[in-house]
């Protein structure tokens, strides 16, 4: 076997189990998927592509939640957070957690990404949280590393058109 067909994509995510990947190599042909009941996922893998298939199950779902340190803020309006996140490929910023008291906004950012790993650049991403009141001279902190957060415009030295 050198590839999984379309079709074999299709009865398999009928199932409930995606592919995630495959890797082929001298010692044969490797299937990465997940789905729930990793016996059950073995089983309905091995007859639907062969017995001769390795099969890898990486967890009930094709996606995970990390945390995500932040790279950077900005408050964009009153009240309005723009933080920075370096995400790659297919990842997205899923859900940032704030906490705020008179000196402090605290960020906890979570990102969504492959349990097999991502391809592509790293970017830097914008995501949005609304504060109670606005920033003033609070600190961010960023609650996955614990440090001061960095301020940053990104329109700093950008040229509006005349």
């Amino acid at each position: 076997m050198n590839e999984v067909s379309p079709q074999d994509h299709v009865a398999l995510l009928k199932e409930g189990i995606a592919v995630l990947s495959v890797e082929i190599d001298r010692r044969g042909t490797h299937v990465c998927v997940s789905g729930r009941d990793e016996v059950h996922v073995r089983k309905r893998v091995a007859e639907v592509l062969g017995e001769e298939v390795d099969v890898w199950v990486v967890g009930d779902v094709p996606r995970q939640l990390r945390p995500r340190a932040c790279s950077g803020y900005m408050e964009r309006d009153p009240c309005v957070l723009q933080l920075r996140y370096v995400v790659q490929g297919a990842q997205h910023v899923d859900d940032i957690v704030i906490a705020e008291d008179d000196e402090t906004v605290v960020v906890f950012g979570t990102v969504c990404m492959s349990v097999v790993g991502e391809d592509g650049e790293p970017i830097d991403a914008p995501a949005y949280v609304l504060l109670d009141r606005p920033l003033d001279d609070r600190t961010v902190i960023d609650g996955v590393s614990g440090e001061v957060v960095p301020y940053r415009n990104i329109y700093e030295g950008i040229e509006e058109a005349a």
